[in-house]
């Protein structure tokens, strides 16, 4: 009896010690939950605070923190390459700022941007061309010009027309080419004509070449054994003229043009023996060459 009452007393106190282990380890997990939720979350936050108030730099430092050296995954790592449809495929390079509101902008806008503003060098002003003073430059020592003085106080053309030596109307030989007329060898069939273009001048200096047959200008004074005549040995006229320029009145016609001899003279012009003829004449081209006339007989 006494075993079983022992027995009985030994298993109850096992019940109750059971009991009580569990009830501790529920304390424990309740005080472990509690932690959790309630300390180690202020134990985290107050870490935290005191890793990001210790990276800071304290007053009396001048060093800044060590940034990360990359960037984080997940981050995008460059900009879109497109922009969306409709709207401008570029930006202002600059601003368009310009004087007089635009004008020396490229691609013509007078809005502002959408181009970059590029200064305009001025234009070569344009030289007008000049085709008198490229006539006169192209003339050389030698050229025979249908150039001839009319008696009006003018020559038949401003432009040196050239012609070839042994054409009828090769009235001029051009002896040299010089910057200034008063360059030219003057005399009794010489003379010159010149053109000023730009500044530069170009004088032609000329020697005219006399035909028998052909006619010039003459300014007679005085009849008989008195008369004079002055010739007007660059003129060219048509021996037939009705009318001549009101500053002569005769018509000569050119009868011989020879090799001067030595001491020459009218009674050197006559064409025949026994010429009754009565000649003008004078010693041209630098004395070279007699020139025989008579005035002409309609």
């Amino acid at each position: 009896m006494d075993g079983a009452s022992g027995g009985s007393g030994s298993g109850a106190n096992t019940g109750s010690s059971e009991e009580q282990r569990q009830r501790g380890i529920w304390i424990l997990v309740a005080a472990a939950l509690a932690f959790a939720v309630l300390v180690l979350p202020q134990v985290v936050e107050d870490d935290d605070k005191t890793s990001f108030a210790g990276a800071l730099p304290s007053s009396g430092s001048s060093r800044l923190p060590v940034l990360p050296s990359g960037i984080p995954s997940g981050v995008p790592s460059g900009l879109p390459s497109g922009l969306p449809s409709g709207l401008p495929s570029g930006l202002p390079t600059s601003p368009g700022y310009g004087s007089g509101g635009g004008g020396q902008q490229t691609g013509g806008g007078s809005g502002g941007g959408g181009g970059s503003v590029e200064t305009q060098r001025p234009a070569t002003p344009t030289v007008a061309p000049d085709p008198t003073a490229d006539a006169y430059r192209a003339v050389s020592a030698g050229d025979c010009l249908a150039v001839y003085d009319t008696g009006a106080g003018n020559y038949n053309t401003q432009v040196p027309y050239r012609v070839g030596c042994g054409a009828y109307n090769a009235y001029m030989w051009v002896t040299a080419v010089r910057s200034s007329g008063s360059s030219c060898s003057q005399g009794p069939g010489r003379n010159y004509m010149s053109y000023t273009s730009r500044g530069q001048t170009t004088a032609l200096c000329l020697t005219r070449q006399f035909k028998v047959g052909y006619c010039l200008l003459a300014k007679q004074s005085g009849s008989g054994q008195s008369a004079q005549m002055r010739a007007g040995l660059m003129t060219v006229v048509d021996c037939d003229a009705k009318r001549v320029p009101a500053r002569y009145n005769q018509i000569l016609h050119i009868t011989g043009v020879y090799k001067a001899p030595a001491n020459p003279s009218a009674s050197n012009c006559a064409r025949v023996q026994g010429d009754r003829t009565y000649y003008w004449s004078w010693v041209v081209n630098g004395g070279r060459t007699l020139l025989c006339t008579m005035v002409y007989q309609r």
